[in-house]
């Protein structure tokens, strides 16, 4: 590949993923896959997060700034996102710019030992380096404290989707326990997510897998449905999600880690 080649693919990646935080901007207050991911992270905050509102909460990845905006009422937090277009809808949401700041995960903006737990949701597995940016976050956590991610499941369940969004990984549970456990932190919690839901997102996958080797028209599974539809997945999600915090499920489209920094 020519660098000409290579800097016109980057350029169309950037314009693609621009696109996608947009679709998300727009949808992610009503869609039943975000509805139910808030659940989760208010399952994971009454668990994880102190009630004094002392906590040091980063938000890494933080997207367009919903979850920023949920961790901010629980803790002192701060967001980064390597997109610019990111960061901008956080501002339009409200978040003050010394919160969410332009950063890459591979090198946070922040000192050694200075957060009480990190959030990362769908992100770490947009960045090749993966074990890298798990390393970093561990640079910025206390003795202690924890970083907590979510990340897709199953290389078989590649298809468009992962493209449009910037994917470079799927994760089966042993591969990120050892990229973890490498990052020199200790797994206290590894589970599957959405397996209620595992069948019929397996299935459409595997129906939009052609588009993958398209002519980079790639587009993700973030596309508005009939509220009765998207209505029943938000209970049935969100259900799951209450009980992921308490309970271990042996597959899913997604997965959740919990790791603890011990020195």
């Amino acid at each position: 590949m020519t660098a000409s080649q290579s800097a016109h693919e980057t350029a169309a990646s950037m314009a693609m993923l621009a696109r996608e935080y947009r679709v998300m901007f727009e949808i992610e207050e009503e869609y039943w896959w975000y509805r139910g991911l808030r659940v989760l992270l208010q399952e994971l905050i009454a668990q994880y997060v102190g009630r004094d509102g002392a906590t040091r909460i980063l938000d890494a990845g933080c997207g367009t700034g919903k979850n920023l905006q949920s961790l901010a009422q629980h803790g002192d937090a701060w967001g980064v996102d390597i997109a610019q277009e990111a960061i901008q809808f956080c501002r339009m949401r409200g978040i003050r710019k010394e919160r969410a700041l332009v950063a890459s995960l591979l090198e946070l903006p922040f000192p050694d030992r200075f957060f009480d737990v990190a959030f990362s949701f769908d992100v770490i597995c947009n960045i090749q380096h993966d074990v890298a940016a798990f390393q970093e976050i561990r640079r910025t956590l206390k003795p202690g404290g924890r970083m907590i991610v979510q990340l897709p499941a199953y290389r078989f369940l590649w298809s468009a989707h992962d493209v449009a969004v910037g994917h470079k990984h799927r994760y089966m549970a042993r591969d990120l326990r050892a990229k973890i456990e490498q990052a020199d932190l200790r797994v206290e919690t590894l589970t599957y997510l959405n397996m209620l839901l595992f069948p019929l997102i397996a299935f459409l996958r595997f129906v939009r897998r052609q588009a993958v080797a398209s002519n980079g028209s790639a587009h993700s599974d973030l596309t508005p449905l009939p509220r009765s539809i998207n209505h029943v997945l938000t209970q049935l999600f969100s259900a799951e999600m209450r009980a992921a915090s308490r309970r271990r499920f042996p597959y899913g489209i997604s997965l959740l880690a919990v790791a603890r920094r011990v020195v």
